[in-house]
């Protein structure tokens, strides 16, 4: 099989029988964006079809395409290779053709040689015409990226914002963190008085305390151990009381330091370089609304368990950047597509984001330099 690399990361690989356009992420492992078998379909995956307006089902009959066309661009200054397809598709997308790959470089003549090659092999594949024009017919703009949905970005006991400079991406901690652990401290103290209240009134009184029916050897233990209990309680109260003075509340990823801090108020907890940052990982956990249901069927009843997003370095190791571990109801993106994906790990794309904590992933990922973001799927 030939393989000839067209972009730092991207290659062809072909021979008489297939023909595959291949993206390799920042670990050099492969995606397969688009396939071209003798005999059988064009299939693509599905970032494919939306950057290219193609049909979501991934896949184009041959009787459906015209012919491989190799064009110069004059607007963009570049080779451009893509396929012509039939009258009821082009009206459906306002196209008679798409484009598969571009080739751009001071040198024009080498990247026509490769382009006719890979274009013609491609034809041969599919078993149609290749043509060269000096224009590209109907000429199609760059595809453009997916906006990333605007912020601020609710996500539970964090919300994702922009400083008022606009300049820093930055998750802090809302206020209903510190209500939550407030309401915590105060019910852990309700019980304490109630333990030790307890514990003085019964060693204070006269009365006898049951010798049946208890699971203790003696029951005279029982005020004592009503006093470990409390002591256990205040050892809580003390716990969150510094968890709420010390833990961090704010977290900046600075595009321009390419850095990401972890702030208490005013003062730096901990900093990680983005070049130490090879991806972004986004987990969660959902239970599907109802029984009988596709998993994941995008209602808004499904329960969201568990939530989190990392940061795995270089090393291998993963910083926790994110952790929602409350119980809520999931929901979509205002006019988010119902997800059709399985248990795993999976390259997240922003045309395939459908929750606020997927997209607050991709945003961290643009803001450090457009890193690799993996999103991890399980249902409960």
């Amino acid at each position: 099989m030939t393989r000839i690399a067209v972009l730092p990361n991207t290659l062809v690989d072909y021979n008489a029988e297939a023909w595959r356009l291949i993206q390799l992420n920042n670990r050099a492992e492969p995606k397969l964006l688009l396939e071209a078998k003798s005999g059988l379909s064009l299939r693509f995956s599905g970032a494919f079809a939306v950057s290219r307006d193609l049909p979501e089902t991934g896949e184009v009959l041959v009787n459906d395409l015209g012919q491989v066309l190799l064009g110069w661009s004059r607007q963009s200054t570049s080779w451009q290779l893509g396929i012509t397809l039939s009258e009821e598709i082009s009206l459906a997308r306002n196209s008679r053709w798409f484009e598969i790959l571009r080739f751009t470089d001071e040198d024009p003549d080498l990247h026509e040689a490769k382009a006719r090659q890979l274009g013609e092999a491609l034809a041969a594949t599919l078993g149609i015409p290749f043509i060269t024009r000096d224009e590209i017919i109907e000429q199609e703009p760059a595809p453009q990226p997916v906006p990333l949905a605007e912020l601020p970005l609710d996500l539970g006991m964090w919300q994702m914002e922009r400083t008022e400079a606009q300049s820093e991406l930055q998750l802090r901690r809302q206020s209903r963190w510190k209500s939550a652990r407030r309401r915590q401290i105060a019910w852990y103290a309700l019980w304490m008085i109630i333990y030790i209240w307890v514990a003085l009134a019964t060693l204070g009184s006269d009365l006898g305390l049951p010798n049946a029916g208890t699971l203790i050897p003696n029951p005279d233990w029982l005020p004592y151990l009503a006093l470990v209990v409390a002591a256990l309680l205040l050892l809580q109260i003390l716990r969150q009381l510094w968890v709420g003075l010390r833990a961090t509340n704010t977290i900046v990823f600075n595009p321009y330091s390419k850095s990401i801090r972890g702030l208490h108020g005013n003062s730096q907890r901990w900093q990680i370089s983005a070049g130490g940052v090879q991806s972004v990982y986004v987990s969660e956990i959902v239970k599907p609304a109802g029984r009988g249901r596709l998993p994941f069927t995008g209602s808004a009843h499904s329960t969201y368990y568990h939530g989190e997003i990392n940061l795995h370095l270089l090393d291998g190791s993963y910083v926790p950047v994110l952790l929602d571990q409350v119980k809520r109801t999931y929901s979509l993106l205002p006019g988010a597509a119902e997800p059709d994906r399985e248990d795993g790990v999976w390259a997240l794309e922003a045309s395939e984001a459908n929750t606020a904590l997927q997209m607050a992933a991709l945003h961290i990922s643009q803001t450090l330099g457009e890193l690799p973001v993996w999103y991890d799927r399980r249902h409960k």
